[in-house]
Formats: C-alpha cells, sequence, structure tokens
C-alpha cells in the first residue's frame, strides 16, 4: 500500500472547512465549471491549482467533465452542524478516490481502524503500524490529527512518545454499531466515480448516519417573480430610506448617527427593532435561522433533545413587520440594525433573501422567494395562518433595514456592485462631527513629560501626516473626532495615566498594526526604533517621554496653549 490519503494543503478542521465554503459562488447551484472557476478564482486566487483537491476530498463540490456542483447544504450551517458534517464526513471517508492517486484498493479508513481496535485483545491499535500496513504514503500526520478531533468513538493517546488509537469499553458497542451502519448503508462503490463520492456527502447521506429525517431543508436557490405572491403593501409612509448603509472612517460616528435616526423613525415604539454585529463567522442561519438541537420532556415527562426552527434576527423582525401590516390603520415602522455589515461575507449571510432587497416604488420587495418548509411552517405558527400563504414572500413597506460599513478594518469582505445597488449609502465625512469633540482636552506623556493637549487638534494633526506624501493614506483610514469613545474623552482627567495607556493600545497601536504596518516610520519619529526597527513597544515609550513629538510634530497648535494658559 502507498498512497497520500489527504491533499497536504491544511489540515482538516472546521476553520478550513470555514475557508473553503466561502470561496464558493454566492448562489449555491450547479453551472459550468468554467462559469465557477472564474468567480472562485476572483475570491481567492491560486484555489484552481491548490486548494481546490482538498476542498474535492472533503466532499464539498463535484467537477466531472465541465460539471461543476457543491452541497448547497453546508451554507445553512451554523459552527455545530459543520463539525457534525466533519464527523460524518471522516466516518465515511474512503481513499484512494477520484482526487487520491493510487492504484490500491479504497479502503474505509474510519471503518478498518474501528476493525482493528476490536480485534485486539486490548483494544488499542498503533497508529504508525496501522497507516504503514493500509495507506504507506504521506499524509499520516492531517489523518492523525483528523482523527483526534473528529473520529469518536476512536481516541488517540501518546504511550512512550508513539501514538497510540483505542476505544474505551464503554463505547465499544456503540463503534460496533457505527462500523456495520457504515459498511451497509454507505459501501464504496465505484472509488473512481467522482459524482458517487460527491453524493456520498449529500444532505440525505448526512440526515440517515445521524438518525434524523427532513430536518434541516435546503434553501431555495432559485428566485422565483410570480404576480399572485401578496405584496403586503400597506400604503405606509416614510422619509427614511428602507434599505441604508451608513459608512466612514473609523470613529467618524456611523453607530450613533443610525442611532439617531433610529429614535427618529421609530419615536416612542423603541422596542421595534434589533440590533446584531455582523463577524467573519456570522452565517446565514444565524441571521435567518436554521434547525438547532433544543431540549425539552416528552409525554411521559423524559428529558429529550429534538431540533426546532429557530428564527435569526431578520425573520424575527419580518414576522413582527408582518403582522403589524394587517392593522392597516396603525401601521408602525420596524427596523433591523446591522453593525459592521461587511466584517462577514454579507452577500452568503443573506443568501436567497438578498432577492428581496429590491424595493419597487411602494417600498415592497419587487421579486417575491420561494420560502423553504421550515420558513414557511415557522411564519404560519407566529402569524396564525396556514402555510401555503407563505410559500412565496416579500419585505412589506414597514420594515427597514440599515447597517453601519467600515471599510478600514482587517478581515472585511469585500461587496460585490449587485448587492451594494439595493442599498443607499451614506457617507459620513472625518470632521463633519468635530463640533461634538472641540471641547475635550487630554493627558499625554507621563511623569514629568506629562502634557495636555485638545484631542481634536492632536487627531487633526495625525490626519494631516496621514494624507502627506510620505504616508498617502486614504480616507477611510483616517482618525474620526470619536475614535477615542466618547465615554473615556469625558473621563479623560480623572485617571490620566490610565488615558495614556488606552491611547495607546488604540490610537498608536492601530496606527502601527493597521494604518502603517508596511512603512512606521513614515509616521513615528523620535527615538521609536530599536535596532534599527519600530517596535510597539518603543514608540510607547517615545510617546511617554515626547508625546505628541512621536508623531514628527513640532508642539501644540498657539489656540491650544492660549487655551491652557
Amino acid at each position: 500500500m502507498s498512497f497520500s490519503p489527504f491533499a497536504r494543503f491544511r489540515n482538516f478542521t472546521l476553520n478550513n472547512l470555514k475557508a473553503l465554503l466561502e470561496v464558493y459562488p454566492d448562489a449555491a447551484k450547479s453551472m459550468e465549471w468554467s462559469e465557477a472557476a472564474d468567480e472562485i478564482e476572483v475570491r481567492s486566487p491560486g484555489y484552481k491549482r491548490t486548494s481546490y483537491q482538498q476542498a474535492c476530498q472533503f466532499g464539498l463540490e463535484d467537477r466531472g467533465g465541465n460539471r461543476f456542483r457543491i452541497h448547497d447544504y453546508l451554507f445553512t450551517f451554523d459552527d455545530e452542524n459543520l463539525t457534525r458534517y466533519i464527523r460524518f464526513w471522516i466516518k465515511t471517508y474512503f481513499a484512494p478516490n477520484p482526487y487520491v492517486k493510487g492504484n490500491d484498493d479504497a479502503i474505509l479508513i474510519f471503518c478498518e481502524i474501528v476493525r482493528e481496535i476490536l480485534a485486539s485483545p486490548d483494544h488499542e491499535v498503533k497508529y504508525n503500524d496501522f497507516f504503514n500496513r493500509w495507506i504507506g504514503g504521506k499524509s499520516d500526520d492531517i489523518l492523525l490529527n483528523a482523527i483526534k478531533s473528529y473520529a469518536e468513538p476512536v481516541m488517540v493517546k501518546s504511550v512512550s512518545g508513539e501514538a497510540v488509537l483505542y476505544i474505551a469499553e464503554s463505547d465499544l458497542e456503540e463503534a460496533e454499531r457505527q462500523l456495520n451502519y457504515i459498511e451497509t448503508n454507505m459501501p464504496i462503490g465505484n472509488p473512481r466515480d467522482r459524482k458517487e463520492f460527491f453524493e456520498r456527502f449529500s444532505y440525505a447521506n448526512f440526515c440517515r448516519f445521524y438518525g434524523i429525517e427532513n430536518q434541516i431543508t435546503l434553501p431555495q436557490t432559485e428566485t422565483v417573480v410570480s404576480g399572485n405572491a401578496v405584496q403586503f403593501h400597506t400604503g405606509y409612509q416614510s422619509a427614511f430610506a428602507r434599505n441604508k448603509i451608513v459608512f466612514g472612517a473609523p470613529g467618524t460616528g456611523k453607530s450613533y448617527a443610525l442611532n439617531q435616526s433610529k429614535d427618529e423613525l421609530l419615536g416612542a415604539d423603541s422596542s421595534n427593532y434589533e440590533r446584531v454585529t455582523f463577524h467573519p463567522n456570522y452565517s446565514y442561519a444565524h441571521f435567518v435561522g436554521t434547525y438547532k438541537p433544543v431540549s425539552d420532556k416528552d409525554a411521559e415527562g423524559n428529558d429529550r433533545i429534538r431540533y426546532q426552527y429557530v428564527a435569526g434576527p431578520f425573520m424575527r423582525i419580518y414576522v413582527k413587520a408582518l403582522e403589524n401590516s394587517k392593522d392597516k390603520e396603525h401601521i408602525k415602522p420596524f427596523l433591523l440594525l446591522i453593525e459592521e455589515i461587511n466584517r462577514a461575507n454579507a452577500a452568503a449571510v443573506f443568501g436567497e433573501i438578498f432577492q428581496l432587497l429590491d424595493r419597487n416604488g411602494d417600498n415592497v420587495s419587487e421579486y417575491s422567494i420561494h420560502t423553504t418548509e421550515d420558513m414557511r411552517t415557522y411564519l404560519a405558527d407566529k402569524l396564525h395562518g396556514d402555510p401555503d400563504d407563505y410559500a412565496e414572500i416579500r419585505i412589506p413597506d414597514n420594515m427597514f433595514i440599515w447597517a453601519t460599513m467600515n471599510s478600514a478594518d482587517q478581515g472585511v469582505y469585500m461587496m460585490d456592485t449587485a448587492f451594494k445597488r439595493r442599498w443607499e449609502f451614506e457617507y459620513i465625512g472625518i470632521d463633519d462631527e468635530a463640533q461634538g469633540v472641540q471641547q475635550y482636552i487630554i493627558p499625554v506623556g507621563t511623569g514629568d513629560n506629562r502634557r495636555y493637549i485638545k484631542w481634536n487638534d492632536l487627531r487633526v494633526q495625525i490626519n494631516h501626516i496621514l494624507l502627506s506624501d510620505d504616508c498617502k493614506v486614504n480616507e477611510d483610514k483616517l482618525l474620526g473626532p470619536f475614535f477615542i469613545a466618547k465615554s473615556m474623552l469625558d473621563h479623560a482627567l480623572e485617571d490620566e495615566d490610565r488615558f495614556v495607556k488606552a491611547f495607546e493600545s488604540k490610537v498608536i497601536m492601530y496606527l502601527f498594526e493597521d494604518v502603517m504596518k508596511l512603512r512606521p516610520h513614515n509616521i513615528f519619529r523620535g527615538h521609536a526604533k530599536k535596532n534599527g526597527k519600530m517596535i510597539f513597544s518603543e514608540i510607547c515609550k517615545t510617546f511617554e517621554q515626547e508625546c505628541e513629538g512621536v508623531f514628527g510634530l513640532e508642539g501644540l497648535s498657539q489656540e491650544t496653549r492660549e487655551a491652557l494658559e
């Protein structure tokens, strides 16, 4: 035996699975490989040459001939269910397969491990012995890591520095059950058929493996326009934009501005909104909803775990807006606030809901989408109707979706043109809210070097350096008036040493790590070097000794001097 069961790209982990899923086209559907390849290459340059092999081995895609398919059910999964997918995958994976070179007979790796352990007197097998006997190629470390993390009840321990696979006595019966189930229900078949290999990891097999049926309904990937769909037009009038994104540099007051607009829109009905913050791990399941395990009691009062549809913030606000839209005489606005919308893959988070963002002249979704069965059931239950009434949905005119966006943050996702054109964008300039911080005086330096300066003076002078020919920084990375929170500015003179440290960890760290990472010497001056290199700790020491001089500033403005005398 001699073959490498896995591509030597990365370990097969939850984070890597999520990273691979992020490179696929947003609309999870069948398409020609040539079309998919162009879209994927934009998201992940070099993908076609490296990580695609691992993605195929992970069961994520099928590219037989010019065909390209991906398992779209994975895009509805949260971290818990993605981890369950990896467990299902590693236990049913065989090699060699269509993406593993080798002329040896294919084996179900997990099943062979379990069989050997069950046959051994002490229910233990040395990993290297097993690997060399059945595989003999490379990637032994990657396989071992996958077994450690996802192959329970098979466990790994170290004996005299050597990895040993074992199964606890209490788990032997369960291991035998899994072995029999996999070999009976998921035999290898044709080990060179790419279509068979892809379909091996289908949603139906996932459900069968865990003994669940129709618990997670796949999202519809086709957008359907139908004149029969309920319009939900209430005649609600408002000067506020329905879909709005507020953007600007850090600290310009985006969230504050949206909060003020929220109060103007909702008035006394301050509970008619939800606020959510996007982050890199945020998904469609979090935003719209998905099936999740919940605990309750059966008819006999025994504890049990069952699955039920759990709505996300979008669906919760949608239900409230739709329910209120039936009361034509007392229509109220309902608002979904999204902070940092581009810190997640927004197109993937919205999924098919993306199509609903197109509003017509009545501020209702121009096009409807077909709902999944679980959505239909949820809506019927909450709105006391028939599931068929909600086969198609549109966003009503009394539902608002507002968001903030900051393109300067590290790790943000780019928004494509199709997504952006469905929003109205409102820009907050770098000094638009400067009047709100004019009064703040902050301490800089420590000990005998302690001095006091107007926060806005220092901010403006730093921005001037960033815009100069030395730095040439874009405006979206400048310091807004509230880059230091108002609550901190309010108490800057109460605990001065603490404020100086906070200034270093917020302002100086941001400039050093995010803005001028490749050329910090262009903004940090004075004695901020150690062994010829710019080091953050040395920059902070220089700031504590030379105050604003660390930025190459000659001193305070005359206006600030007069204010302090």
